[in-house]
């Protein structure tokens, strides 16, 4: 099954280069020490990105593992708003916010973002939808059943994306401006990277749903179960991770490591696209 989509200007498809988004965290707190910025160097490593080839930024100001020591949506809002006011027409590419909440959301849809990227899946904050519906705004949604990143299984994972999908459009959410995101990662203590590895294994599953689907595997801690490094030592893991998510569908690879995943990128492109007959 084949699809073209385009959102915020971008085109996604099976015989599309997938996007590269690029990770710039304001939260202290993130489990990779070298991915964090603040509002005075948010803009020079913003280019950078863009510079490596980045054609969307996700910017977020809470960091999202369950493990990480959690902020108030106060503290998620100064740290996020004054880093958007400087991008704000400072940047080229669309600027998506990983943030659960609708008053952050309807503060960084103000200051230019277009995408707001929920982990919850609109579960979090029951504001949410609406406030992305009627900004006519994207949104990333991920597999989620009562808390982020809990479905356990490719089918649970399916099935999880289904609703996430018939509840945005429930919300008002126009249903061209979805993007999908299967949830891995160590999320939740019942989920094994086995879980992780299976759903990378069948990803081109996801090709049912004719939405484009986002790889977000950068570095994170279910790569340990094989390579048993730190953050800093696993961008070979998630490289490899990365590569074989988008050779198998993937539309959008959000990444710390821009410059390496584009090169990768450029070559599942070509694999998929050769068509040489001897």
């Amino acid at each position: 099954m084949t699809f073209t989509a385009k959102i915020c200007g971008l085109t996604f498809g099976e015989n599309q280069t997938p996007q590269v988004m690029g990770i710039l965290n304001l939260s202290p707190e993130s489990f990779y020490k070298n991915s964090v910025r603040d509002s005075s160097s948010i803009v020079a490593a913003a280019q950078k990105m863009i510079d490596d080839g980045a054609s969307m930024l996700d910017v977020g100001a809470r960091s999202t593992s369950p493990w990480a020591e959690p902020i108030s949506v106060e503290e998620e809002k100064t740290r996020l708003f004054a880093a958007l006011d400087e991008l704000s027409g400072n940047v080229s590419v669309p600027i998506s916010i990983d943030t659960m909440y609708a008053e952050v959301a309807e503060g960084a849809l103000n200051r230019g973002a277009e995408i707001i990227n929920d982990i919850s899946s609109l579960k979090a904050d029951s504001k949410m939808g609406a406030v992305i519906a009627n900004h006519d705004a994207c949104a990333i949604l991920m597999a989620t059943q009562k808390i982020p990143g809990d479905p356990l299984g490719m089918d649970a994972v399916m099935s999880s994306l289904s609703n996430a999908v018939f509840n945005a459009e429930t919300a008002g959410i126009d249903t061209q401006k979805i993007i999908l995101d299967p949830a891995i990662g160590h999320w939740t203590p019942e989920k094994t990277a086995e879980y992780d590895f299976d759903v990378l294994n069948q990803f081109e599953k996801f090709s049912v749903f004719e939405m484009p689907i986002l790889v977000a595997v950068s570095r994170k801690s279910f790569l340990t179960s094989v390579v048993d490094k730190p953050a800093e030592g696993r961008l070979v893991p998630s490289m490899v991770a990365a590569s074989i998510a988008a050779y198998k569908g993937g539309h959008i690879i959000r990444t710390h490591d821009v410059s390496e995943t584009i090169d990768a990128m450029k070559i599942v492109s070509a694999i998929r696209n050769a068509k040489l007959s001897l």
